[in-house]
C-alpha cells in the first residue's frame, strides 16, 4: 500500500492556450488542431519535493518536436488577466517572465548517480535515495511505488521519452535555502540536474507543459491518491506480461477486456 502524507488529486489549470480542450476532471489535455497555442500549467504551485507527472497518451505524425515541459514563476491567472495564453511556451512564456523550459527529445541524456547506501546500490532521485530492492520513492507528500513513474505499456524497458505511454515528471529540489535544482524523471530515472539555482523562495513555481508538435494528448498520473483495485490490477498486467498473452491469462473476461480496450496497448497488440 502506499503511505501518503497528502492525498490530492493533480490537475492542469483552467486557464490554458486557445487549441486545448481539457477532460476527465482537468486531468487530461488535448491539443485539438494545428501544433500552436496547446499551453497548459498546473492548477497549483508545485512544492519542493514534489513530482508532477505526466503520460503521453496520443501522438500525431507530420509535425517536428514534441511536448515542452518545465517551470514557470508566472501566475497563469495573471497571464490570462493581462492578455492572451502565449502560443508557444518556447520563447513566447520565457519572455514574459522567469521560467524554465526545455523539450523532450528521442534521446534524452540519463544523469544517474551510483553510490554505496547501507550496503546496497543505490540511485540518487534528486535528493532522495532510491534503493533498487525496496521499489519505493520518498517524495515532500509521502512514498510512492517506483513502478507508478515508469511506463505501464509492455514495452516498457523499451520506450522512448516520446512515445505514447511514456511518463515524464518534473520536479525541483533545494540545495540551499533559496535555490533549487529542476529534474526530469524520464520513464523512473531522473535525468539529474537540467536547471540549477532556481530561486525557489522568489514567487510560486507552476508546471507548463506545451503539448507542442507530435505530442498530441497527455495524462496527468496521479501520485496522491490511493488508484481503484481495478485500476491497479490493470497497470500491474500492462507492465509484466507479454503482448500477446493476456488472452492466455486466468483473469475474467472483464478484466481482459479492460487490457484490450486500453489504446497505448492496443497499439502494441495489432
Amino acid at each position: 500500500m502506499n503511505n501518503y502524507a497528502n492525498r490530492v488529486i493533480t490537475r492542469f489549470h483552467p486557464y490554458h492556450g486557445e487549441h486545448i480542450v481539457l477532460s476527465e476532471d482537468n486531468t487530461v489535455a488535448y491539443r485539438n488542431r494545428s501544433f500552436a497555442n496547446a499551453l497548459t500549467f498546473s492548477d497549483k504551485p508545485l512544492l519542493p519535493g514534489e513530482l508532477f507527472l505526466l503520460e503521453i497518451e496520443q501522438n500525431e505524425r507530420g509535425w517536428s518536436g514534441h511536448m515542452r515541459l518545465g517551470l514557470t514563476q508566472v501566475d497563469p491567472l495573471t497571464i490570462y488577466r493581462t492578455g492572451s495564453i502565449p502560443q508557444f511556451a518556447l520563447p513566447d512564456l520565457a519572455d514574459i517572465g522567469t521560467s524554465w523550459i526545455y523539450g523532450i527529445t528521442k534521446a534524452h541524456n540519463s544523469i544517474i548517480e551510483y553510490h554505496v547506501c547501507e550496503g546496497r546500490k543505490c540511485i540518487r532521485l534528486g535528493c532522495k535515495k532510491v534503493t533498487c530492492d525496496s521499489d519505493i520513492v520518498k517524495i515532500c507528500r509521502g512514498t510512492i511505488p517506483l513502478s507508478l513513474l515508469k511506463s505501464s505499456t509492455a514495452l516498457a524497458g523499451e520506450i522512448s521519452p516520446t512515445d505514447m505511454g511514456s511518463r515524464i515528471g518534473v520536479m525541483y529540489i533545494p540545495t540551499d535555502e533559496n535555490k533549487a535544482d529542476m529534474h526530469y524523471i524520464i520513464n523512473g530515472e531522473d535525468q539529474g540536474p537540467c536547471a540549477r539555482g532556481i530561486p525557489y523562495k522568489e514567487a510560486p513555481l507552476y508546471v507548463v507543459v506545451d503539448v507542442y508538435g507530435t505530442t498530441k494528448k497527455v495524462k496527468i498520473v496521479q501520485l496522491y491518491v490511493v488508484p481503484s483495485l481495478q485500476a491497479a490490477c490493470r497497470d500491474v498486467i500492462l507492465r509484466r506480461v507479454k503482448k500477446s498473452s493476456v488472452s492466455s491469462l486466468p483473469l475474467p473476461k472483464l478484466l481482459k477486456n479492460i487490457c484490450y480496450t486500453k489504446r497505448r496497448f492496443y497499439n502494441l497488440l495489432v
